[in-house]
């Protein structure tokens, strides 16, 4: 049974920030475009003109940014349960992910964890890991060798055709697929779309139209795959039940399908595109994961490969994540009066914490801006808990954070044994980079294969 929603939800913003230093920007816009184009430099002028903790205005929202380790400590611990990550994500989220882990709060958000409880165990990891690398060694021999490879459209096809079938035991190559992969397409696109309204021939009708076409497909599928045995996520979740013993509803199961299914896809997509733009430019680098992955003297990798046996490869999604956090910044809502930095925060009142900005501070890491995965090696990361927080923290921490491991190495090794790539053109580096709602090179990563 559905709990009664909060009371805190019913409460509009808290916008007077009057005793937090800072500037907001532009009537209205705040800074929302230069921290779109230029997060980090954006970030890194208000910490230099006000210190770490700072007032801005970004998307339509007053809110204060908190800068530095122990802040995203604070938020993601929140032993007092003081911040609300469902009023966080409400304005620019809500819509599209309803009902997912990430809308749901403290005890309703643990509650709704455990559907998920079967799907993240050891033996299900190893079955995925089954399902993946047969769709990762088929379509990645299959790219050929030649001038201008467009990587980013290629791993994003790869890795729906993985997703498809670890989590809903489908194959993407018939008409319902299709239009399932284009739902996606076209809520990716409404979510970032400026002008928020569910009217017709707004970007963001599309999205919505899109989530609501996922919605009937996911809450549909639900039902087909109660009390049958399988090792995709969708048949572990549908037969999740509570300490009752009763089936989630299958409008609660789907939601956290929808979910799950777009941040896995979408995260390592972005995860697996950077890090290959690193290694064009890093031949050194690249070369070192490819006789890593040879001296294993196996086809492909196996779930126990994945740990020890691999630490370069280890290091590399570890660095490609503190430079490219797949989310820059977590947001929460203060649920109560709060005191950060020195600083009270009235009850309803937006913060956001960034692992983009605390995974570059000088202060904390040796050469912050530059791709080196043996930082890793050296620890530097080890001091602060949350000096490295790619997948948050605490109770909201991401739970298919090794289900992202695992696909990017696997996907990330394919790639190795088949091929030697650079850039396209000697100009690439460095290349304009989009960072939301997910980091990849503007011009998609055109790539020169050459087959090893």
């Amino acid at each position: 049974m559905e709990a009664a929603a909060p009371d805190f939800i019913h409460h509009p913003d808290n916008r007077d920030l009057s005793h937090i230093p800072g500037k907001y920007g532009m009537p209205l816009l705040g800074k929302t475009f230069p921290f779109v184009m230029h997060p980090y430099e954006t970030l890194d002028k208000d910490y230099n003109d006000y210190g770490p903790i700072f007032k801005t205005s970004l998307t339509f929202q007053r809110m204060v940014v908190a800068l530095g380790p122990e802040y995203i400590q604070q938020l993601m611990l929140d032993t007092d349960q003081q911040f609300s990550a469902r009023m966080g994500y409400e304005a620019p989220l809500g819509d599209f992910f309803a009902g997912g882990l990430l809308m749901r709060d403290f005890a309703e958000h643990k509650f709704h964890r455990r559907i998920m409880q079967t799907a993240f165990k050891i033996d299900a990891m190893r079955n995925y890991v089954e399902l993946m690398n047969p769709i990762i060694d088929q379509q990645v021999a299959g790219w050929g060798g030649g001038d201008k490879f467009k990587f980013y459209p290629n791993i994003k096809t790869l890795l729906l055709d993985v997703g498809a079938k670890v989590f809903l035991d489908m194959d993407l190559d018939g008409p319902e697929t299709q239009a399932l992969n284009q739902s996606f397409l076209d809520m990716n696109e409404g979510n970032v779309a400026l002008i928020r309204r569910d009217w017709p021939g707004l970007l963001y009708h599309k999205g919505m139209n899109g989530r609501r076409q996922l919605e009937e497909f996911f809450v549909g599928l639900v039902p087909k795959r109660r009390g049958v045995q399988g090792k995709d996520m969708a048949t572990f979740f549908a037969n999740e039940t509570t300490d009752e013993g009763e089936y989630f509803s299958d409008k609660v199961v789907g939601e956290h399908l929808i979910f799950l299914l777009l941040a896995a896809h979408d995260t390592t997509t972005s995860a697996l595109t950077m890090a290959c733009y690193y290694l064009a430019h890093d031949q050194h680098w690249q070369e070192r994961l490819r006789q890593e992955v040879l001296a294993l003297g196996k086809p492909e990798l196996e779930y126990d490969d994945l740990g020890s046996a691999v630490p370069d490869l280890d290091h590399c999604f570890k660095e490609v994540l503190r430079m490219n956090p797949p989310v820059p910044m977590l947001m929460r809502r203060t649920v109560k009066e709060v005191e950060i930095g020195g600083y009270t925060l009235a009850p309803h009142t937006m913060i956001q914490v960034s692992p983009l900005y605390t995974h570059r501070m000088e202060q904390w890491w040796n050469r912050p801006n530059d791709f080196d995965p043996d930082r890793f090696a050296r620890e530097e990361h080890k001091q602060h808990p949350f000096l490295w927080a790619p997948f948050g923290g605490g109770a909201h921490k991401c739970i298919g954070l090794h289900f992202a491991d695992m696909l990017f190495k696997c996907s990330l090794a394919g790639m190795l044994r088949n091929y030697r790539f650079k850039f396209a053109d000697d100009k690439q580096y460095p290349s304009k980079i989009q960072h939301f709602p997910f980091a990849k090179p503007m011009d998609d990563l055109p790539l020169v294969l050459e087959r090893v």
